[in-house]
C-alpha cells in the first residue's frame, strides 16, 4: 500500500475515533459467506467488512482439502477499469490451529462495490474466485471514556509544557551562566508565556472546529438506507422507495435482476408463523407493484432485497397492515404455511450455534414416506432459498446454497466462476440442500427453507438458539 492510501487510512480511521454518537446500521448480516470454487478446489469463504470506511475487512479462506500451498487475496473495485489490473495481492497466511484455514486483512478505502480476488495455488495448479464486497460505512465509532481522558491529558500536558518553554527561552535566553533573571526579564517571561498561551487556546479552538467538521462531515457519509412505503388499492400491492439521501451516485431505477426478478419481498407476521415470498415488477422509478395474494388481516413486517447495476445490494423494510384479501399466489410467489407433498428436516451436528462462525446449514427433502425426494427441481435457478431471520426482525439475511452473495454481484465479479449450488439444469438435484452462513448477533431465530418440487414451492420452518 502506498504511503498516500496509508495516511488517507488512518485519518479516516481517526475521524471515526472521535465521532460522538453511533449510527444506524445496515439491516442484515453484514458478513459476506460464498461457497465456490476457485479452479480445481473448493473454498468457504467469509469476509467481514469494515464498519467504517477506510478500515479494514478480515478474510478467511476454508480449504476442502490439504493439497493448497498458498491463498493470495487482493480488493478490487467491482466493475470497470481497476477490476482489471490488480494490484500486488497479499499472502493470508496459514492458521496455526487449521492448516486447511487462511487468514488476511485487506484495507478497503471508499465505499461501494468491491470485489476480493482469491487466488489458491496448490498440487493441482492455480484456480481463481472473486468474491462481491459491498463496502458501505454503516457506522461511527465512539471514543471510549478511557482513550478520552488519556488524549485530553496529554493535550493539557503538550500545551502546558509548550507555554512554558517559551516563557522560560524569552526570560532567561539572554542571561549569563548562573545569573538569577531581574524584575525585568520575569515581566518578558510572563508576557511571552501569556502570549502563547493565547496561541495555544487559538490552536485548540480551530484544531477542534476542523476536527468537530471532518467528523460531521463523516458522520454524513454513513450509509443510510433506501425507505420504503406499503399500501395495497385495487387487488395490488405498492411499495415505494424513498431516498433519504446518502451519496449522489445512488439511484432507484438502476436495479438489475438477481435470479431473475427486480425485487425478492418477503412478507412476515410478527410471530414469524407466516411468510410470503413474492416478486413485484418496477412501474415507475422507485415503485415496485405485485399482485396481492390472499394474506389475513393483520400487521406485517415487509423486507425487500435489490441489486444496483453496481453490484451493490440493500434491503428494504416497511411496515404494513394488510386489508384482508387478496387472490391466489402466481409465478414464483410460494407462502409459508402450505399443504406439502413431504417434509423438509434439518441435518444437525449437535454443535452449538455461535456467533460470527461459518456453518453449513444442511437441509434434507423428504416425500410422504420419509424417503429422499426424488422430484426436486430448481427454483429461480437455485435448488433452495433460505431466510434467516431474527425472533425480533432486526436481522434478516436471505441465502442462497452459493451463500450470501446475490448472484447478480458474482456473475458481475466473475462471469466465469462457477459457484458451488448454482445449476444451469434440473438434472439429477440432490434431495439435499445446504446453505452457508454465520450469525452476526446472539438471539432466536427463525429460518425459512424453500425447495421446488414437481412444480409446486414448499417450505420448512425451523426454530434456531444462537449463543
Amino acid at each position: 500500500m502506498s504511503v498516500r492510501c496509508r495516511l488517507a487510512a488512518l485519518l479516516g480511521l481517526a475521524l471515526v475515533l472521535v465521532s460522538p454518537s453511533p449510527a444506524a446500521a445496515h439491516l442484515g448480516s453484514p458478513d459476506v459467506f460464498l461457497d465456490g470454487r476457485a479452479g480445481p478446489y473448493r473454498i468457504f469463504v467469509t469476509i467481514r467488512p469494515p464498519n467504517a470506511i477506510p478500515g479494514v475487512a478480515d478474510v478467511e479462506v476454508l480449504t476442502t482439502d490439504d493439497e493448497v500451498r498458498e491463498v493470495r487475496i487482493v480488493p478490487l473495485p467491482l466493475t470497470g477499469p481497476g477490476a482489471r489490473f490488480a494490484p500486488v495481492p497479499d499472502v493470508a497466511s496459514r492458521s496455526a490451529g487449521d492448516t486447511r484455514l487462511f487468514l488476511g486483512h485487506l484495507w478497503m478505502m471508499t465505499a461501494g462495490a468491491w470485489q476480493v480476488r482469491i487466488t489458491v495455488d496448490g498440487v493441482r495448479g492455480a484456480g481463481q474466485l472473486a468474491v462481491p464486497v459491498p463496502t458501505l460505512p454503516k457506522s461511527t465509532l465512539a471514543m471510549s471514556p478511557t482513550l478520552r481522558v488519556l488524549l485530553t491529558g496529554l493535550m493539557i500536558l503538550l500545551c502546558a509544557s509548550f507555554v512554558a518553554i517559551v516563557s522560560t527561552t524569552v526570560r532567561e535566553a539572554g542571561l549569563p551562566p548562573g545569573e538569577a533573571p531581574g524584575p525585568a526579564a520575569r515581566r518578558r517571561g510572563r508576557i511571552a508565556g501569556a502570549t502563547a498561551g493565547v496561541v495555544v487556546a487559538i490552536a485548540v479552538v480551530l484544531g477542534n472546529w476542523w476536527w468537530s467538521a471532518e467528523a460531521a462531515n463523516y458522520a454524513r457519509y454513513v450509509y443510510k438506507p433506501l425507505e420504503a412505503a406499503a399500501a395495497a388499492a385495487g387487488g395490488r400491492l405498492t411499495l415505494t422507495l424513498h431516498d433519504p439521501g446518502w451519496i449522489r451516485s445512488r439511484r432507484l431505477d438502476d436495479f438489475v435482476p438477481d435470479h431473475g426478478h427486480l425485487m425478492h419481498l418477503f412478507v412476515v407476521s410478527p410471530g414469524l408463523d407466516r411468510l410470503w415470498h413474492l416478486h413485484p415488477e418496477q412501474g415507475a422509478p422507485g415503485v415496485f407493484e405485485a399482485r396481492l395474494p390472499a394474506i389475513p388481516a393483520g400487521h406485517y413486517e415487509l423486507f425487500g432485497d435489490l441489486v444496483h447495476k453496481t453490484g451493490v445490494s440493500e434491503t428494504v423494510t416497511a411496515s404494513w397492515d394488510a386489508p384482508g384479501s387478496g387472490g391466489p399466489l402466481t409465478g414464483d410467489d410460494s407462502a409459508f404455511p402450505t399443504p406439502a407433498a413431504g417434509r423438509i428436516v434439518w441435518v444437525r451436528d449437535g454443535q452449538p450455534l455461535v456467533t460470527r462462525r461459518l456453518a453449513m446449514f444442511t437441509f434434507r427433502v423428504e416425500d410422504a414416506d420419509g424417503q429422499p425426494a426424488r422430484d426436486l427441481e430448481l427454483y429461480m435457478r437455485m435448488p433452495g432459498h433460505a431466510v434467516f431471520i431474527r425472533r425480533d426482525r432486526k436481522v434478516f439475511a436471505h441465502v442462497h446454497p452459493g451463500g450470501s452473495a446475490p448472484m447478480a454481484a458474482i456473475e458481475m465479479a466473475a462471469a466465469s466462476s462457477a459457484v458451488h449450488g448454482h445449476h444451469e439444469d434440473d438434472a439429477a438435484l440432490p434431495p439435499t440442500v445446504s446453505f452457508p452462513y454465520g450469525f452476526p448477533e446472539p438471539g432466536d431465530y427463525k429460518i425459512f427453507v424453500q425447495v421446488k418440487r414437481s412444480g409446486r414451492v414448499e417450505t420448512g420452518a425451523f426454530d434456531a438458539h444462537v449463543e
